[in-house]
């Protein structure tokens, strides 16, 4: 029953790790809206999450976002993950890059509508990957 959602989600995480950014535009409503909920930023429509999607793919080189687990209710479905790569460029509420590996859990949520992301909410720890990266502030 939520195979086609589980399917569409699994292309989603693919196209962030091909950097196909068509690929993740493509995986989301008109209408849509991509909450990151640790940068406390949220991005709109296809405009909005293309840039976002542009600017994170030339900050992490080698950007990998893999999918743990994947669970479905109905039109919601949360998926448990691990995103991995190289710190190279500037990202707000993170600093300028680094050159330095980084690997941080996280979790998503995302409401689906007419087989597409209608909203998607990351859930990480900022200071996990600031940490790894070597941008954090604390002692």
């Amino acid at each position: 029953m939520g195979e086609p959602i589980r399917a569409l989600l699994e292309r989603h995480y693919r196209a962030w790790s091909t950097g196909d950014v068509d690929g993740i535009v493509a995986c989301f409503t008109a209408d849509a809206t991509m909450e990151d909920v640790a940068l406390d930023a949220c991005f709109e429509g296809p405009a909005g999450i293309r840039a976002m999607a542009v600017r994170v793919l030339s900050a992490m080189a080698g950007l990998e976002w893999t999918p743990a687990r994947i669970c479905v209710d109905g039109d919601v479905a949360c998926t448990e993950w691990r995103m991995t790569g190289v710190h190279r460029g500037d990202l707000p509420r993170i600093g300028p890059g680094t050159g330095k590996p980084f690997s941080v859990a996280g979790m998503s949520i995302a409401e689906i509508r007419d087989g597409l992301i209608h909203r998607h909410r990351d859930y990480w720890n900022l200071g996990t990957y600031q940490q790894q990266v070597g941008t954090s502030t604390s002692a």
